[in-house]
């Protein structure tokens, strides 16, 4: 899709990373780091892709930004509305790091949000864990099909024992969220869960119970977290299960 409009070339018809964005130097760079990350890469401009309604589907889109808010959440949408995009997780990349355009971009269904300049190991680890969830073993199961990736930091405040963890979403639904911890939690604490924006806490806090933890081989704890009480209902929307009709 670099070519010229009037001959756009195949797009790959394997998993691959589409980055949309004007042709530039912020473009390239993240086209050449996916790259060197070991993803399949291909580039277009907004305007050619929604010129091309019958593109082989990404398996993730990378939208560079250049615009900000209120811009940038109308090319969300925009995007979001191609017949060739539904289901496509998105990773936005912006020098905008108001907490309003970040929560709109999270609301209406975002995977990621990261703040320009990003370095190379945060793009390539991002688009990974991103990647890996959606093509993980347990994709087709019941469960899964109701939450939708979101790499996103969190603090865990564990009340009973006075500590905060940080940690990082791996993916959320309207009644809960899996988390992805350097400590143990224990099956049972109530916790917040305190969302963070792309440069700082965004002080909102979800009410949680731990009813699930085990840790992967590297050490990482993954603990499944259910939302208690009406965060349930303030999750919904935070979280873009509003916007987006996922359920």
């Amino acid at each position: 899709m670099t070519a010229e409009k009037d001959t756009p070339p195949t797009p790959p018809s394997y998993a691959y990373t589409l980055v949309v964005g004007p042709d530039s130097r912020d473009r390239a760079w993240i086209e050449a780091t996916l790259m060197r990350g070991g993803l399949e890469v291909a580039a277009s401009t907004e305007a050619d892709l929604i010129a091309e309604p019958d593109i082989v589907p990404p398996h993730l889109l990378v939208l560079d930004d250049t615009s900000g808010h209120p811009q940038l959440i109308e090319t969300f949408r925009r995007l979001r509305s191609h017949s060739a995009l539904g289901g496509v997780p998105f990773i936005i990349l912006s020098y905008d790091a108001g907490i309003e355009t970040f929560s709109d971009a999270i609301s209406k269904g975002a995977a990621a949000y990261l703040l320009k300049p990003v370095s190379p190991e945060q793009l390539v680890s991002v688009a990974h864990k991103i990647s890996g969830w959606l093509s993980s073993n347990d994709r087709t199961e019941k469960r899964r099909r109701r939450r939708r990736p979101l790499v996103l930091r969190v603090d865990i405040d564990i009340r009973a024992r006075r500590i905060r963890v940080p940690g990082q979403t791996m993916d959320v639904s309207s009644s809960g969220c899996r988390v992805e911890l350097r400590e143990p939690v224990e099956v049972g604490d109530v916790v917040r869960v305190i969302l963070h924006g792309p440069s700082e806490t965004t002080h909102l806090a979800l009410g949680a119970e731990v009813r699930q933890h085990h840790m992967l081989e590297d050490g990482t704890h993954v603990a499944g977290m259910r939302f208690t009480g009406t965060t349930a209902l303030l999750a919904a929307k935070l979280l873009g299960f509003v916007h987006t009709g996922a359920t």
